[in-house]
């Protein structure tokens, strides 16, 4: 690391480099030009992401030592799992807006690489220190989606006919907020906790591939939705 750039600096230039907001999927997305069944594919995968997500959470809350920390990924599962309305429930009233059923949402075979970006992210709670695992996770991968849905969000009512109340859209605007809340208590955390220049680079290094295996992952969605095949050159993960 420079000495002009901090630490978190560091973190968001690695996540910002492959960051998804970027990608033609979205561009697509804000302008009006995809169908309702090709914007729904994405919420399709990403069920099956976040519901690996949060146990990836719930793995470093069993095995994370640190009270303050455990407070805040139990705050933020009580937020996912809230009974009167789930996250997971807004994922899949917005995927049968779009034409799938929920039976068809739970069943879909992952695309290689979402299943890619599953399996990373067990690998990594398993064998990482858990500052990394919860820095990669909360700023390489969480972080995001203000930044995506901020550019999506106007796009329901001006291209694709929902109106700004729609029950079926509101997982977005409401993760906009909810997201930014979740990432600033990452990067507190990472603050905190990598507390060692080994640590600093291991969870700078996590982030930059957390983001080029979203990017990844949303590429396979892009190929998939729009042409009915996969992406078969990602991005360098190294």
């Amino acid at each position: 690391m420079t000495t002009t750039q901090t630490f978190v600096d560091h973190l968001r230039e690695a996540r910002d480099a492959t960051h998804s907001k970027n990608h033609p999927y979205i561009d697509k997305w804000a302008k009006g030009e995809l169908t309702r069944k090709q914007m729904g594919y994405y919420t399709v995968m990403h069920y099956h992401f976040v519901t690996e997500y949060l146990k990836w959470l719930a793995y470093i809350w069993a095995h994370c030592p640190v009270d303050e920390v455990r407070l805040n990924i139990l705050e933020n599962l009580s937020e996912e799992e809230d009974v009167r309305d789930r996250h997971m429930d807004m994922i899949l009233d917005f995927c049968e807006a779009c034409g799938y059923t929920r039976q068809e949402v739970k069943n879909v075979t992952m695309l290689p690489w979402s299943e890619a970006l599953t399996d990373w992210g067990w690998r990594l709670v398993y064998q990482r220190p858990w500052p990394v695992s919860i820095t990669a996770l909360t700023i390489g991968l969480e972080s995001q989606p203000p930044d995506i849905y901020s550019r999506i969000v106007n796009s329901f009512t001006t291209h694709y006919g929902w109106s700004a109340d729609d029950k079926a859209i509101r997982f977005f605007a409401g993760h906009i907020e909810a997201d930014t809340v979740h990432s600033s208590r990452g990067f507190r955390i990472a603050e905190t906790y990598c507390d060692t220049p080994a640590l600093q680079q291991e969870a700078i290094e996590a982030v930059a591939v957390a983001a080029k295996k979203r990017w990844n992952h949303m590429n396979g969605i892009y190929w998939y939705a729009l042409y009915g095949r996969e992406d078969d050159t990602p991005v360098d993960e190294t």
